[in-house]
């Protein structure tokens, strides 16, 4: 149960921005895909850090429970995530940089370190994720690379632009809003139309960062519906690029150590 809310919870996804579309598939007005995508990396540059927290629920056929999530995130190169249970009690620590990890159970006294590698990041949360990745899911701030078919049209599904990134093992989905080009929905589906992860973005709140205008989610869902697992995050207070993070991790000298190549 506590291994599983951590390794739930980096998927990540994660992600982020949305609001109810504003025209129906008919009307929406022709953008191309390049277009769409600078509007985001935009976005994205705006948010450097991230402090955030607040409760952390979750459902799954063999448990359920509620605890509280402690986040602190710096661009380009560092997450670390606390998970505490009821009446505080700590479940786990995690700090991620872009070079080495460290995980930290605190029910098993047990820590494991290593490279921050794709395998070794998918090893932990259970999913295959890159850093990049888990980075721009938390931060609300995906970044999207130019190719050759950016020229095109957005396909449009359910009243949102829709956006594709086709890999040899696997397909990502972005639902853009289309009045103010936020991602509120990402799907994760496989090479044999699975879907393996779906995270949906909720309840936004306009925040002043910058001289700018930012909108960022208080909620998110995270959902694995091949194992009918799911993962509710309401953050209660949030600071976005807030200088001089802390990400100094507590460990005992008691606990076990493994290394992992």
């Amino acid at each position: 149960m506590k291994k599983f809310l951590l390794k739930i919870l980096f998927l990540s996804a994660l992600v982020l921005f949305s609001c109810t579309g504003s025209k129906s598939s008919m009307d929406l007005d022709p953008v191309s895909v390049k277009e769409i995508k600078h509007r985001i990396n935009e976005n994205s540059k705006i948010i450097e850090s991230l402090e955030a927290s607040g409760n952390i629920s979750f459902d799954s056929p063999e448990n359920s429970g509620t605890g509280w999530l402690e986040l602190r995130i710096k661009k380009p190169d560092s997450v670390y995530v606390k998970i505490e249970g009821p009446f505080g009690i700590s479940v786990a620590n995690a700090l991620i940089t872009r070079t080495e990890f460290i995980y930290y159970n605190v029910q098993e006294n047990k820590v494991i370190t290593g490279p921050s590698s794709d395998i070794n990041i998918g090893a932990v949360l259970r999913i295959k994720v890159s850093f990049d990745e888990l980075i721009n899911g938390f931060t609300g701030s995906f970044s999207f690379t130019n190719n050759d078919n950016d020229s095109s049209y957005a396909d449009v599904e359910n009243d949102n632009y829709l956006i594709q990134n086709i890999k040899a093992d696997r397909t990502e989905k972005f639902y853009i809003e289309p009045a103010v080009y936020r991602i509120h929905r990402y799907k994760l589906i496989s090479r044999d139309n699975i879907s393996l992860v779906e995270v949906d973005y909720s309840n936004y709140q306009e925040e002043s960062v910058a001289a700018s205008r930012v909108f960022f989610p208080n909620n998110i869902r995270i959902k694995n519906p091949e194992k009918s697992q799911t993962v509710y995050v309401e953050y209660l207070s949030k600071e976005i690029n807030k200088k001089d993070l802390s990400f100094k991790m507590k460990i005992p000298k008691s606990a076990k150590v493994i290394k992992w190549n």
